[in-house]
């Protein structure tokens, strides 16, 4: 039902907003599988309070787990925003914006993940790079604030 709502511009801006965040997510997850050789079998993935790192997953499965909450996270959020347009066209480029933050951040996390763990001699001792993933998520704010600044979301037919 939701698809039939959407048509034309909006459609477009669903379908191009869900392929980015896709495109960003893949090239991440093609990148790492490239430089796996310089990578830990297992990296680290959360951090306690003294950001020593206490849990870890393999590549492949850190790469499926964030490449596919980012993209469903953007076609959810960005998906349900352009839906619900003929509600309030303000709250639907909140929405644009909001999932395109929030997937690109999620992305931005993912790159943050694998860059930082690089020719790591001891996964247990990884930090996130604070260098790395503040433009990163800069970025991801940049593209939200770009998506709500030029998203005009079209009357529902």
């Amino acid at each position: 039902m939701i698809p039939s709502l959407i048509r034309g511009y909006d459609r477009s801006w669903a379908v191009g907003t869900v392929a980015c965040t896709a495109l960003f997510a893949t090239g991440i997850s093609l990148w790492s599988v490239m430089v796996s050789d310089r990578l830990p079998a297992e990296l680290a993935t959360h951090w306690n309070e003294q950001n020593i790192a206490g849990g870890f997953e393999p590549l492949f499965g850190i790469n499926l787990l964030l490449s596919l909450t980012a993209i469903a996270l953007c076609a959810l959020v960005c998906g349900l925003a352009i839906a619900r347009r003929g509600a309030s066209a303000l709250l639907a480029r909140v929405g644009v914006g909001l999932g395109v933050f929030f997937s690109l951040g999620v992305n931005a996390m993912h790159l943050t993940l694998i860059a930082s763990q690089l020719d790591a001699p001891d996964p247990a001792r990884v930090t996130m790079n604070p260098a790395l993933m503040i433009p990163t998520v800069g970025l991801a704010a940049l593209a939200g604030l770009l998506a709500f600044i030029f998203y005009r979301p079209q009357p529902a037919a």
